[in-house]
């Protein structure tokens, strides 16, 4: 290949690579520095104090209980979205009337707005006269309830982010060879062994890439907490997640050091657990 093809490689890809180092690479590296000092008249003095921030983290038991949160969050938010994306994602793949119509539904909550979606929720979720208490016969503060916030706060999440998943795993059963399933049918194979033996095993890598970006994503919980529960609720500490607690800590009580090291800590966890799902990949995904 030419030089002149790789400078116009380069060229294309220049304004995503700036824009990772840019708003990416950098403020990561810059939190990591904020993380090991102690800022002064609104940062304009900052001294060098080490592991002071961590060590007041590991003490704090609020930061134990976000940590806790957002594990909980992260374990009923990636399965049910995993499932259900690829539950639609079969049903949309097969042969219906309307298949594009129910695609476009489907897809719908990812271009919603998240402020417009929040307020409908919070209609839905209302304890008088909330359209959720309506069809259960029930009477519960779903958001205001520590029992049930956080199921309600996983619930928005899964609707919110089915589409895109869905439409990940669609791709995935559409790149699946036809002439496969014909085998299978010559055999005698019925569906659920079809969907068993070929479709499960040959959509695991579409299935991996999922997890691993709903993994991540889920960590990052904030705007449905922060749209949904509110500032003043008194079931915030239940559902609070350890981004939230760096918006607070940053945002509300001006201790960027302090909030940098959450995020910190959050950046940790999140290469472990990516780690851990590269490395148990080879158990269950089949790339031939």
């Amino acid at each position: 290949m030419s030089k002149s093809r790789y400078l116009w490689a380069y060229f294309m890809i220049a304004p995503t690579l700036i824009g990772t180092l840019v708003f990416w690479s950098w403020p990561a590296f810059y939190s990591i520095y904020l993380g090991f000092l102690k800022s002064e008249n609104f940062g304009l003095v900052n001294h060098w104090v080490g592991f002071k921030n961590y060590e007041k983290l590991f003490h704090d038991s609020e930061f134990w209980q976000n940590l806790r949160n957002t594990l909980y969050y992260m374990v009923l938010f990636v399965p049910a979205t995993v499932v259900l994306s690829t539950f639609f994602a079969v049903m949309l793949n097969a042969k219906i009337k309307g298949q594009s119509i129910f695609r476009v539904i489907f897809f719908l909550p990812q271009v919603t707005m998240p402020a417009a979606a929040a307020m409908v929720w919070v209609v839905l979720f209302a304890q008088d006269y909330g359209f959720i208490n309506y069809v259960f016969g029930t009477h519960i503060s779903w958001l205001s309830d520590p029992r049930f916030a956080m199921y309600s706060v996983v619930l928005v999440g899964v609707w919110a982010a089915i589409g895109f998943n869905m439409l990940l795993i669609l791709a995935g059963l559409q790149g699946i060879p036809k002439t496969l399933y014909e085998a299978a049918e010559i055999d005698g194979a019925v569906k659920f062994n079809k969907f068993r033996y070929i479709t499960l095993p040959l959509l695991t890598p579409t299935l991996f890439f999922t997890t691993v970006v709903l993994m991540i994503g889920a960590s990052q919980i904030f705007d449905s907490i922060y749209l949904l529960i509110g500032k003043t609720n008194v079931a915030l500490p239940s559902v609070r997640s350890l981004v939230y607690a760096y918006y607070q800590n940053s945002f509300v009580y001006y201790d960027q050091n302090y909030g940098a090291a959450i995020v910190n800590i959050l950046l940790l966890i999140n290469l472990v657990l990516t780690g851990l799902q590269f490395l148990f990949q080879k158990k269950w995904v089949v790339y031939d």
